[in-house]
């Protein structure tokens, strides 16, 4: 009976709303993600507190790092979210402490400052208790939110749930075309065939590319024969560049890029006659 009890009392205490967290943003599902952490805690039992025991909606488990400097969780979203929140949930256990921690959330797993932004600072005890951290400064753009903790101790993470709205800056579109096809659709149907000017987009494209039914897509870039130089369909120069290593700047008339579906999303030349499917800027 006081089990049950306990159960209901935490039950309760997770699932509550934090009236921080502004209403009409999207509950991001988490249990189709992938997350990871500096490390593992396995238990005298061998039992292993993987970072997926983070969302996986029971809260007497957790996820937990080694006793560590630097420890941190990260999760996978697999796409570009709007995030407006972060809830955390931790049972009421002496090693507990993410005061000082930091919520980031970027476009790099690495926690690299020029592709991550911070969200919110952890400066209240999690023990026993849910709770939700808004993204200072207004909402924050990323595919990866990471919990780091750059104290000495552990990382537990009992609960985590965030609000957000996914943002679809690029469509593929599962036809076979002609580039010069690919280009007309793009610009009758949405805004253009896709212009790839950093990494950042790069990365987004690239995970759109992922689902694709050719071998590669074609992207917006295109080889002026004529003058012996490469432009986007946008009229912007190429200053970021991601061909594969035996590609070179130099091609013939009649050629244009496509990105390949897997690996690492390089850029191939390719015959205009080529039929693929694309990604349209939206």
């Amino acid at each position: 009976m006081l089990w049950s009890l306990l159960f209901i009392t935490l039950i309760e205490r997770s699932t509550q709303q934090d009236p921080g967290c502004s209403p009409g943003w999207e509950t991001i599902k988490l249990d189709d993600k992938v997350a990871f952490q500096s490390s593992v805690y396995t238990d005298k039992n061998g039992v292993k507190f993987s970072a997926d025991r983070a969302f996986d909606g029971n809260i007497l488990i957790s996820a937990h790092t080694a006793q560590e400097t630097n420890s941190w969780w990260t999760v996978d979203l697999l796409g570009l979210w709007e995030i407006s929140c972060i809830t955390i949930y931790n049972t009421n256990q002496d090693n507990v402490d993410l005061r000082g921690a930091h919520i980031l959330i970027g476009n790099s797993s690495e926690r690299n400052p020029a592709d991550t932004t911070e969200c919110a600072t952890i400066n209240t005890t999690t023990r026993g208790e849910t709770k939700t951290f808004n993204c200072e400064n207004g909402t924050k753009w990323g595919r990866y939110v990471t919990v780091y903790k750059n104290t000495s101790g552990f990382l537990i993470l009992c609960e985590v749930t965030m609000k957000g709205r996914k943002k679809e800056p690029f469509k593929l579109i599962k036809e076979n075309k002609t580039w010069a096809d690919a280009l007309y659709h793009c610009r009758e149907e949405h805004m253009d065939l896709v212009s790839i000017l950093d990494n950042e987009t790069q990365v987004w494209v690239g995970l759109a590319a992922q689902k694709a039914d050719t071998p590669f897509v074609w992207l917006g870039l295109q080889y002026i024969c004529g003058f012996n130089f490469w432009i986007w369909v946008n009229d912007q120069c190429v200053f970021f560049d991601q061909w594969a290593p035996n590609e070179t700047r130099t091609a013939v008339c009649g050629m244009n890029t496509a990105m390949n579906k897997g690996g690492n999303h390089l850029w191939y030349k390719k015959s205009v006659y080529d039929k693929y499917n694309f990604i349209c800027a939206v």
